[in-house]
């Protein structure tokens, strides 16, 4: 390696490494305490590249010297630092970090270094947004998310992965593996509600519904007679969550099965398109009203009650249309399927994507129940908006849901 490439090996460490210093020197201000700034991390990165010169030339011995050194250096700045009361340890793990940057340069792996370089100074720069972001969450929270990983990581790989039980319609990995699917489609939705917090009413129902659009109808409706005044953001809210209820059928059934959702794709896009635009043309309208607050309390999904709860449905629905179809018809599934749509519709579309993918039924005999619990699901929420809701509530979203649930039946008999 001649000198040219040495030196603008160094010059790029020192660059890098001077990115994330500035964004610790801007961050700090004139706090005299700060024991690193531009220059300080330019020069961190350096003595990363310069231990792997070293490394290079001399041995291995040698870079863990050298990177001893900087350890021994960070220890000793800390111990200053911390006591002046600072006993943060950020800026340090900053250091360490340009450190590496720096070896990583001189290893030729220059996009990864650059990619770390902006990743740090990116997650340094956004303090205060995270910080507000974790204030949104509770401890129940974190809860859910460690029993989102005892369902997925803990007891799915534990179940028995067999057929049993009468016409061996129970499989218990493929009912935890439903679960666990429909579990996390409600915590990122969680999630996303939770770090977004309530945007205005339409929004927040368009967020709620990728938890329950159930919810959300049942909450709006009833919010509805409280303040009237706000109904045309209510209904987008509303129409919002039940037409994201269309594409999450559809994003389920292309996972499990894509031939199913390929079928499913023309009705339930378009099922979606007309419901969620008329709720964006409602939301445009409302825009005035909406810095009100949802009052939406949308519990976290992720709890063992709720999937057991969805488990036991899971099978249950399985279960009887395994029965049916071997005792009665294949036909016979959409009549489940309707069932099934007054209370869920992800039960339904993943026992149906199943059955296709094991060649059970036919594609098309799949499609039309999961159309089925559709149909039902979208009627069940006109009819609670027009039961709990205010007449004029209830006009706006049956007038949509109502033609979406007739399309429905179209494409049922098409399918």
């Amino acid at each position: 390696m001649d000198a040219s490439e040495v030196i603008l090996r160094f010059l790029l460490a020192a660059a890098l490494g001077a990115l994330i210093g500035l964004e610790r020197q801007i961050a700090h201000g004139e706090n005299s305490k700060a024991f690193a700034g531009l220059r300080t991390f330019a020069l961190y990165s350096a003595w990363g590249a310069g231990a792997g010169f070293l490394g290079d030339e001399i041995g291995s011995v040698a870079f863990a010297v050298a990177a001893a050194g900087f350890v021994s250096l960070l220890v000793a700045e800390y111990l200053f630092i911390a006591r002046g009361g600072d006993r943060g340890t950020t800026t340090e793990a900053a250091a360490f970090a340009a450190f590496v940057i720096g070896v990583l340069v001189w290893a030729e792996y220059e996009v990864p270094a650059l990619a770390l370089a902006v990743g740090v100074a990116a997650l340094l720069r956004s303090k205060v947004w995270l910080h507000g972001l974790v204030g949104r969450f509770t401890d129940e929270d974190l809860r859910a998310f460690l029993r989102f990983g005892v369902l997925t990581a803990v007891i799915l790989p534990l179940v028995p992965d067999r057929n049993m039980g009468p016409f061996d319609a129970i499989n218990p990995f493929e009912i935890w593996l439903m679960v666990v699917f429909v579990a996390g489609i409600g915590l990122a939705g969680y999630v996303t509600l939770r770090a977004l917090g309530p945007k205005g009413l339409a929004p927040t129902g368009l967020l709620g519904g990728m938890v329950s659009s159930t919810a959300v109808t049942l909450s709006f409706s009833r919010m509805s007679r409280r303040s009237p005044e706000v109904t045309e953001s209510l209904a987008a809210g509303i129409l919002g969550a039940s037409g994201l209820m269309y594409a999450r059928v559809l994003i389920e059934s292309f996972v499990v099965e894509p031939d199913l959702g390929r079928r499913l794709v023309v009705p339930l896009a378009a099922l979606f398109a007309g419901v969620v635009g008329t709720a964006l043309v409602m939301w445009w309208r409302s825009t005035r009203h909406d810095e009100v607050d949802s009052g939406l309390k949308v519990r976290n999904p992720v709890t063992i009650t709720s999937a057991l709860q969805f488990g036991a449905l899971y099978g249950a629905v399985v279960f009887v249309a395994k029965a049916l179809i071997d005792n009665v018809s294949q036909t016979s599934l959409s009549a489940v399927g309707a069932i099934s749509g007054i209370n869920d519709v992800d039960a339904m579309t993943l026992a149906a994507a199943n059955f296709v993918r094991d060649g059970t039924v036919p594609v098309g005999t799949g499609a039309q129940a999961v159309m089925a619990a559709v149909v039902v699901n979208t009627v069940v929420k006109a009819g609670l908006a027009m039961v709990l809701g205010t007449k004029a509530l209830g006009i706006r979203v049956a007038a949509v849901l109502g033609p979406a649930a007739a399309g429905g039946v179209v494409a049922w008999v098409l399918l």
